[in-house]
């Protein structure tokens, strides 16, 4: 297979695993009894990972906008899955913490995200370690082009909205 043709099934197939996350990341996920958006179950996974944690800290270790986070964990409240306790420090940031049915859902994320993780890993056996070492370094290469062309786009967005 010559090189160009390569390079393009690695194009299309990254392509494909977009489209797959997208589709996952877009979908709703039953968690015991709770159903959440993907998106949601990261808040939760980090407020029971971190307990206190603050909004801006999830913005920052999530690499999302506090604002886009301050949407979910308003939602999260209304679902009684997280509380906002006022930091007695400073009266206006809040620290998050889990409701008991939180916790429980935190358990349960955890569960899911563990067999999805060993079901992937399963999967990846039939491969060497140099294999797997090859594909973690092409990986991290295309995660640096995609992070590049974040920056472009944010940077031409900011441009055009002055």
């Amino acid at each position: 297979m010559e090189r160009a043709e390569l390079l393009s099934n690695i194009w299309e197939e990254q392509n494909n695993a977009y489209d797959y996350m997208y589709e996952y990341d877009s979908m709703t996920h039953y968690y015991g009894d709770v159903v959440l958006y993907q998106a949601e179950a990261y808040i939760v996974s980090s407020i029971g990972a971190s307990p206190g944690i603050t909004l801006t800290e999830i913005a920052e270790k999530l690499d999302k906008t506090t604002s886009a986070c301050s949407q979910i964990v308003k939602k999260l409240v209304k679902k009684r899955l997280v509380e906002q306790v006022r930091n007695k420090n400073n009266k206006r940031v809040y620290n998050l913490r889990l409701t008991p049915a939180g916790e429980e859902l935190y358990k349960n994320h955890k569960r899911v995200n563990d067999d999805c993780q060993m079901i992937t890993f399963k999967k990846l056996d039939e491969f060497t370690d140099e294999e797997l070492m090859i594909s973690i370094k092409v990986q991290r290469a295309l995660n640096e082009v995609y992070k590049e062309d974040v920056k472009r786009s944010k940077e031409q967005n900011g441009k055009s909205s002055l």
